[in-house]
């Protein structure tokens, strides 16, 4: 299936549904922002408390998009629900997540110190090794993460799975997948931009319009 078709879906699933959507959007974005401010009055305990709560909500918001998605009842607060109930395996999954950027995090550093190495020795080649390493690391730490990218997707369907197993899956889906998948991600690109005019108001549409059209790659990954 093409790109645009993607985006196609998406807008025929959000039919009749583009204020509830938003509305929903804001609600989470405000909920998660509440949080995050009180928890953070409180130094370093407060944000890192703050960071284990919106991932699990994050995760619920993804659920109730795949309810409007699938034309199913969705209040706007269902988030917080399927977002704590699930915090352990949320977190599980992104355990494993990290455990697989690892390595392209490890390569990272290793570019990066040896990019600063070459300033501070003030040698052009070492510099320019340090660019092309440090490129080629950025590039492939890009890939593995979208490697894993439809992990909380494949786990929303399997609750069954495990953490380590939604992330296999994902990779499994991804094989072949990774250029179109980032392709559909740049192509809102456009719209991101037009949002920072409306001073982010327009992110409360363009948010469920993207998440959806997401949505709809996994579910054609999935033949379903």
């Amino acid at each position: 299936m093409k790109i645009s078709q993607f985006r196609v879906k998406a807008r025929e699933k959000l039919e009749y549904k583009w204020i509830k959507s938003a509305l929903l959007t804001l609600t989470f974005l405000l909920i998660t922002y509440i949080i995050a401010f009180i928890l953070n009055l409180v130094p370093i305990f407060g944000a890192i408390t703050s960071v284990l709560f919106i991932a699990p909500l994050s995760y619920g918001f993804l659920v109730s998009l795949f309810k409007i998605n699938n034309d199913t009842e969705v209040s706007f607060f269902d988030f917080l629900n399927n977002g704590l109930i699930n915090f352990g395996k949320v977190w599980n999954i992104l355990f494993h997540i990290f455990l697989k950027l690892l390595v392209p995090i490890f390569f990272i550093i290793i570019c990066a110190t040896i990019l600063s190495y070459g300033f501070m020795s003030q040698n052009i080649s070492i510099i320019l090794l340090g660019f092309l390493l440090y490129f080629t690391a950025f590039i492939y730490a890009i890939i593995k993460q979208y490697s894993y990218k439809l992990a909380f997707y494949v786990f929303r369907d399997n609750s069954e799975m495990s953490g380590k197993e939604a992330v296999e899956k994902s990779a499994e889906l991804m094989q072949g997948n990774i250029g179109a998948l980032f392709c559909l991600n740049l192509s809102f690109i456009g719209w991101a931009f037009l949002s920072i005019f409306t001073l982010g108001i327009g992110l409360l549409w363009l948010i469920p319009y993207q998440q959806i059209s997401q949505i709809s790659f996994y579910r054609d990954l999935t033949g379903e």
